[in-house]
């Protein structure tokens, strides 16, 4: 499971809460909290650098498991 949270997300202690849950149930997973992104920055990807990137991560992480 992979986990891509903003630090300025309403939902992050939710997201860190459930990468908790979701470790302790023996599921591998990869917590990534990115530094000053709001919820669904992933949608302005033709904005900011850093959505382009968290797609790109994505398309790895799915690649590779």
């Amino acid at each position: 499971m992979l986990i891509q949270v903003g630090s300025a997300e309403t939902l992050l202690d939710d997201a860190v809460r459930l990468a908790g849950v979701a470790g302790a149930a023996s599921v591998r997973v990869t917590l990534q909290i990115w530094p000053d992104m709001i919820h669904a920055w992933h949608l302005f990807y033709s904005q900011l650098t850093d959505a382009w990137r968290a797609l790109a991560e994505v398309g790895a992480f799915v690649r590779t498991n």
